[in-house]
């Protein structure tokens, strides 16, 4: 038995448990309301511009070498990250480009997909002359670091799952988008917004929150500048970035081609599960259920493994949460880097 396969069926051995089973050690997570000083100005993101076709953008903190290279979910964009960024301690920072399709990247009409999306993430090594890197991934994001460990062993040094990445099922791995009310309603609130034209950024807080009379003036700076970011002014109104076609086909993608867990075993990094305590909602279940993490933990080099309670699959990534988020990352960097291959 190879040392890669010892470690999987260790880490499904009942009794075992990776290195972190809850709290992280030594971090005091920060409440990020309005007015405590945490959140006063959103994160000071640089600009990300990796040429070629098409054009992707996005953000970059720190100024190193070896930036941790963050990968969003499949509506959002690069500032998903920014209460993540900001508590990061690696001092080369963080690089996150908009997925094609997203934010300011480019956006043709079809070519989706988390193969597509993975070539996408190694051109974004390359430009940077990341030779290696630890990722991350949030929800979509997640599945598709997992495809650049597999197409790419020799430029990933760890992987960091952030509420997404389960396993497929079926001889196809068809059935990561499993057939879930409450995945669904959530995937369906996220993708109807995108056929929207709002009369005001304020508008569109109240389509996330309605009845709330929320404005982004009352929001935390940082929070306030994701949803900016997030919308653009169009005849008529604002409409968000992200592109319908893009996303339907990577829901798709998903749905048909995700990896099974045989497939995720031939990922030889170390890899950090990070799951939200609940789904879209509160009160949901969780995305990554209990059998899924099972299953993760029989398949990958599982160092560290997660819940963080009291949160949802996005308010994970704010304060006080994204403390703990930062932190395992922090650890992932920190892990030996092992020889590729």
């Amino acid at each position: 038995m190879t040392d890669r396969a010892k470690r999987s069926t260790e880490a499904a051995r009942p009794g075992r448990r990776p290195g972190i089973v809850g709290p992280v050690a030594g971090v005091a997570p920060r409440h990020g309301t309005r007015g405590e000083g945490v959140e006063d100005r959103p994160t000071a993101w640089g600009a990300l511009r990796v040429p070629g076709d098409p054009l992707l953008a996005g953000g970059r903190t720190g100024a190193g070498p070896d930036p941790v290279v963050a990968v969003h979910g499949i509506t959002a964009q690069h500032r998903a990250f920014s209460a993540v960024a900001r508590h990061l301690r690696h001092p080369d920072g963080m690089a996150a480009p908009d997925l094609r399709g997203r934010g300011d990247s480019g956006k043709p009409p079809s070519g989706y997909g988390f193969e597509t999306h993975a070539g996408d993430v190694l051109r974004v090594l390359d430009h940077l002359g990341t030779e290696r890197a630890v990722l991350a991934g949030h929800s979509m994001g997640a599945f598709v670091v997992e495809q650049v460990a597999l197409a790419a062993p020799d430029r990933v040094r760890a992987l960091v799952l952030l509420d997404g990445g389960w396993a497929g099922v079926g001889p196809e791995g068809a059935g990561s988008a499993r057939r879930d009310p409450d995945l669904e309603a959530g995937l369906a609130r996220a993708f109807r917004r995108l056929t929207m034209t709002f009369p005001s950024p304020d508008a569109y807080l109240d389509y996330w929150f309605p009845g709330q009379g929320l404005t982004l003036d009352r929001l935390p700076p940082e929070l306030a500048d994701y949803y900016r970011y997030d919308l653009a002014e169009v005849e008529g109104g604002w409409r968000p970035k992200a592109l319908l076609a893009a996303v339907q086909e990577d829901a798709a993608w998903g749905a048909s081609r995700s990896n099974t867990a045989d497939a995720l075993a031939c990922i030889g990094c170390p890899v950090a599960l990070v799951r939200a305590a609940e789904g879209f909602f509160p009160g949901t279940p969780p995305l990554v259920s209990g059998q899924a993490r099972d299953v993760l933990a029989g398949a990958l080099d599982l160092r560290v493994d997660l819940t963080l309670p009291g949160t949802d699959h996005y308010t994970m990534l704010h304060d006080p949460h994204a403390a703990l988020v930062a932190e395992v990352i922090d650890r992932m960097v920190a892990e030996p880097a092992d020889t590729p291959g």
